[in-house]
């Protein structure tokens, strides 16, 4: 369990607002945040890979992706 303390008044203001006093709630958004910034972070170093030619075989992946779950 992650305990975060918000000592910001206009953010918390924000998230009473959009989430009332749910903490559930709070803690289902922060998670998509989490997931979302996470997802973003692993497109840039893609992106960055790809465009100094580290690109891998399509083929190649599907395979590995495949082999691991069939």
């Amino acid at each position: 369990m992650i305990n975060i303390q918000i000592d910001n008044p206009a953010l918390e203001a924000d998230l009473k607002q959009a989430f009332g006093d749910n903490p559930q709630s709070v803690a289902h958004a922060f998670a998509e945040f989490v997931q979302a910034k996470r997802i973003g972070d692993d497109i840039k170093v893609s992106l960055s890979q790809l465009e100094q030619g580290q690109a891998l075989n399509s083929a190649d992946v599907f395979n590995s992706i495949r082999a691991r779950y069939e």
